[in-house]
């Protein structure tokens, strides 16, 4: 977390003798501030009474749980006027709280106020201005507010006019924050030696050859390189900050001080290993070790104040807690009169295990049923990501990553670079089918990844397992089309089977047609050679 105070627009560069005051000056700030949450009065009492103890008793230990019995019951002794007092250091601590919070905001991430989900209007600019005059001279902000809204409709246009260049500028801050990535000396020379190419119309040189020329270049010249890669980053790095404050994505852990001073002789190219780092920070004096001290402070502020901001975005999409039967019973007697002289939670607790077990059965489905509900709640919670969505992946990487692994166990001894550059010649080689394979496989992965961001610009989080999710739903369509495929065979098979019946009852009808056709004429063959039998023996008659 960078302690800058930078604003989203394209601010003037500063020199780095500047940037290091105005850091100088932010630690000193917030050299004060702790960001802990305000003492309750009896908090207070029990600090009071420590110290008491402490002073009678220099060689005791404090046992807590006598101790702690011992302030409880003293505390139930101490009249109203007594514990205003310390009511009072509450209500200190709570102001106290809630102006360290202002000041976290306004020098650590002073450009928050301009960041919206959307970009800020002219109007929002100019009245972010007026709060941050307003924070400086100690202004109540509800006064400011109403003179600057005033202010703002008897404006003229043309003094409008600021705010609206202002505006256009801030516009394109969201999409600037999303883009955020770091930058290397190296990234840096390939852009100027591409851009230089193309506008003397050459051809765009290889990165093979830009590689070998980087290391041929002289110190002076790589310096050139790292230090405007250095800035670049800087801008970034508050832009990302930023952005993971306003989508209240989950803060990374602070450095601390050893960590900060490592990571500064990291880029001073003087450590080489970490016990050299360990033997130079012990060599550092007390004030040397107090500068690395008061910045890793100022990152330990904001990180809080980060996750401060995260937690309340997860409180609100967190599913409640189960209730348990006596939860729901108590939710039953609410408001219901107790007799006089009786504590309420002796009172109730010995109304609940006196209940019958019938009775008391009726509770305890309740609470299993809300804890079913939690559950299945709780998964789709553990389903919910509060960081940015990963990026998409070319085919070419998607290729690159299922072929690599299987190179590297065919050829143990080769260096990676080595078989990469086979890879890539594979790639070029190949034809038709598996790069249109892995061509398929990118287009769904940029829309996972277009589905993902728009769910987490909207409500601040996406789900994971959106592959899972089509491929059920894929899944679905697929047994759906099956047993559509089922039924319309099964039809079909049902229509073959009456036709076969309809084929059967015809050919047996068929059957029986000719069967008594050939009856009659058989009949009719017999009766014509009976008759011809008596016509002959009447004539021999």
């Amino acid at each position: 977390m960078s302690s800058k105070r930078k604003s989203t627009s394209k601010s003037p560069k500063h020199s780095q003798k500047e940037r290091i005051l105005k850091d100088d000056e932010i630690d000193r700030i917030m050299e004060d501030i702790t960001l802990k949450k305000p003492r309750s009065g009896y908090t207070h009492f029990c600090i009071d009474e420590v110290e008491k103890f402490k002073k009678k008793n220099k060689a005791k230990k404090i046992d807590l749980k006598t101790f702690s019995k011992e302030c409880a019951a003293k505390w139930k002794e101490l009249s109203d006027k007594e514990k205003e007092k310390y009511d009072e250091k509450f209500e200190e601590d709570k102001i106290k709280y809630k102006k360290d919070i202002e000041t976290v905001k306004h020098y650590l991430f002073m450009d928050y106020n301009d960041v919206v989900r959307r970009p800020p209007t002219a109007y929002r600019i100019f009245l972010n201005e007026r709060l941050r005059d307003g924070f400086d001279k100690n202004k109540d902000p509800k006064e400011v507010k109403k003179k600057a809204s005033d202010d703002w409709r008897k404006m003229s246009i043309e003094d409008k006019s600021e705010y609206l260049k202002k505006k256009e500028d801030n516009d394109d801050w969201f999409e600037r924050a999303k883009k955020t990535r770091k930058v290397t000396p190296l990234t840096m020379f390939v852009q100027k030696a591409v851009k230089t190419a193309k506008d003397q119309g050459k051809d765009v040189p290889r990165l093979v050859d830009l590689a070998a020329t980087w290391k041929s270049l002289k110190k002076a010249d790589k310096e050139k390189y790292v230090r405007y890669a250095d800035e670049i980053n800087e801008d970034r790095d508050t832009l990302q900050n930023l952005y993971e404050l306003v989508n209240g994505i989950k803060p990374k852990r602070p450095a601390g001080a050893f960590r900060v001073f490592l990571q500064e002789k990291a880029k001073e190219k003087v450590l080489h290993s970490l016990s050299q780092g360990k033997e130079m920070w012990n060599k550092l004096s007390e004030d040397e070790k107090e500068a690395y001290l008061k910045k890793a402070h100022t990152y330990k502020l904001a990180y809080k104040y980060k996750k401060m901001i995260y937690n309340k975005k997860v409180r609100k999409i967190l599913p409640k807690k189960p209730l348990t039967a006596y939860s729901f019973f108590l939710k039953e007697k609410k408001g219901i009169k107790m007799p006089k002289g009786e504590k309420a939670v002796v009172y109730w607790r010995e109304e609940f295990n006196n209940l019958s077990k019938d009775k008391r059965k009726k509770y305890e489905e309740k609470a299993e049923k809300d804890k079913e509900r939690y559950e299945k709640k709780m998964l789709e919670f553990k389903n919910v990501v509060f960081d940015m969505p990963k990026r998409p992946l070319t085919a070419f990487s998607l290729f690159v990553r299922d072929r690599l692994p299987d190179l590297k166990k065919e050829d143990k001894e080769t260096p990676t670079p080595e078989l990469l550059r086979k890879v890539a010649k594979e790639w070029q080689k190949e034809e038709g089918v598996s790069q249109a394979k892995y061509e398929k496989k990118a287009e769904y992965d940029k829309k996972r990844f277009k589905k993902q961001l728009r769910d987490f610009e909207t409500l601040g989080y996406y789900k994971k397992n959106y592959r899972a999710e089509k491929s059920q739903t894929k899944s679905k369509r697929s047994k759906d089309e099956d047993e559509s495929e089922v039924e319309e065979s099964e039809e079909e098979e049902r229509k073959t089977k009456k036709k076969r019946r309809s084929t059967s009852t015809s050919r047996k009808s068929s059957k029986k047609t000719r069967s008594k056709s050939k009856s009659k004429t058989q009949d009719v063959k017999r009766s014509s050679k009976s008759r011809k039998k008596s016509r002959t023996q009447r004539k021999n008659k």
